[in-house]
């Protein structure tokens, strides 16, 4: 027998534990929600998505292997106002019908002390990826967990509204994009 089959075939009887993944979470969407907000002719806005989902897999002792995607359905985004939530459909907006999805992808999740962290990652919007940051807290509670988040991005670095409004005197350039979620192991 080779060596390396040895080993294997000791480490499969000797009962050796296998390489534990982080804690599989699943959101409860109807307590949680991915919204934005900015300002509109010096006003505030606020909207959310209806439609997304949540992969994450979170253990606070291993941020090493703990991930996070969320897949947001553009055409969900809404706000109160009807005339907002149409022009954010448009093309020079969101374009939903060429750009459908919205991603975020954590490639790293940190301490940030106490129940803080901060997940870096990608954020595809329209057809750019480019570099994120979420910072949120955390409680864990038995098998249930509430976690808040907030960044903020650049519309204009995802091409939303540079057509009208580069400079940001109609929409702020600042969107904050906010997460407020419920889940369960």
């Amino acid at each position: 027998m080779k060596p390396i089959h040895l080993m294997a075939a000791l480490l499969a009887v000797s009962g050796a534990p296998a390489l534990a993944q982080p804690t599989s979470w699943t959101v409860d969407k109807a307590q949680s929600t991915v919204g934005f907000g900015g300002k509109h002719i010096g006003m505030d806005f606020s909207g959310k998505f209806g439609t997304w989902d949540a992969t994450i897999l979170f253990d606070p002792a291993d941020l090493a292997h703990s991930s996070a995607k969320v897949v947001f359905q553009m055409a969900s985004a809404k706000t109160p106002d009807e005339t907002e939530t149409e022009t954010l459909a448009q093309e020079e907006w969101l374009n939903v019908a060429k750009f459908p999805t919205g991603t975020f992808t954590s490639t790293q999740i940190t301490s940030a002390g106490g129940n803080n962290y901060v997940a870096k990652g990608t954020l595809a919007i329209k057809g750019k990826a480019l570099p994120a940051s979420l910072s949120f807290s955390l409680t864990i509670s038995g098998n249930s967990a509430t976690m808040k988040g907030t960044s903020t991005v650049d519309r204009t670095a995802y091409d939303i509204g540079n057509s009208s409004d580069p400079n940001g005197t109609y929409v702020s350039k600042d969107i904050a994009i906010t997460v407020d979620l419920v889940a369960k192991k």
